[in-house]
């Protein structure tokens, strides 16, 4: 039985949503197919209809975490007055909920070490993406903006990751808590 394009299009989407969650909150090298495509609600037979390859999944699945995060953030932004959009987007990204639920969370603090090892295609759209988030920050065009920017996305990311590594909660919640009044 054929499906149409649209079907498969949406199917295609279907994947590629849940291999960026499980990939974020499993690491890429920690999901095989069968898990992803069951995770999409669907047998790993049908795989191959919609990828030539695991790589291109991830890639896609690369894309598909930083359009989330980067619509977070944006959300998060637009709700701000101007001159308080640095401080929102802080605010939306270090807090427990975000910590708590890496699948939905940041690309970079979930994948950044998985994706240094991966091929240049996956390499290049990752690096595409945190382009996206330091311009997002920054706002404007300013090369003092870019590089708060810059700083301050490499505070939020390795401070998510630390208050995800560390066992104590109270001390999670320190850096969390720090890292947010750092603005």
């Amino acid at each position: 039985m054929r499906y149409s394009p649209e079907h498969k299009a949406e199917t295609r989407k279907q994947i590629v949503e849940a291999a960026a969650a499980e990939f974020r909150e499993h690491g890429i090298d920690g999901v095989g197919l069968a898990q992803l495509m069951k995770s999409a609600g669907l047998t790993h037979g049908g795989f191959y209809a919609h990828f030539d390859s695991r790589d291109a999944l991830v890639a896609d699945a690369v894309d598909a975490a930083f359009g989330q995060t980067t619509a977070f953030l944006e959300t998060a932004a637009a709700a701000a007055p101007a001159r308080q959009r640095k401080r929102a987007i802080l605010h939306a990204y270090m807090n427990r909920k975000h910590r708590d639920k890496p699948a939905s969370g940041c690309a970079i603090a979930a994948l950044g070490a998985d994706v240094s090892r991966l091929d240049a295609r996956t390499r290049k759209r990752f690096e595409a993406g945190v382009a996206a988030l330091i311009e997002l920050i920054a706002g404007d065009d300013s090369a003092s903006s870019r590089k708060d920017a810059i700083l301050m996305l490499a505070t939020m990311v390795g401070g998510l990751v630390l208050a995800r590594a560390v066992r104590s909660e109270a001390l999670s919640t320190e850096i969390l808590d720090t890292v947010q009044a750092s603005r």
